[in-house]
């Protein structure tokens, strides 16, 4: 599994935020069984195929309002 931080991800996150997160994330090609941890800010996810490119991440994130941060 892969983890990134989202900086404005957090506890008090919207659902329906959470969603358009979640939507955003699962157009990327090559990624598979997202989770949202809101304690942690972080995405979880696994690799389906060739790694995605942080770009494509980052402007996942972007499209639905977050911001995609650093690998763990």
């Amino acid at each position: 599994m892969v983890r990134y931080v989202v900086s404005n991800l957090g506890t008090n996150t919207p659902q329906t935020e959470q969603d358009k997160l979640l939507a955003a994330l699962g157009r990327v090609k090559g990624i598979k069984d997202i989770e949202l941890s809101l304690a942690r800010k972080e995405i979880t996810f696994g690799i389906n195929g060739p790694e995605p490119r942080a770009k494509a991440l980052q402007e996942a994130c972007a499209s639905a309002g977050f911001t995609l941060g650093q690998r763990m």
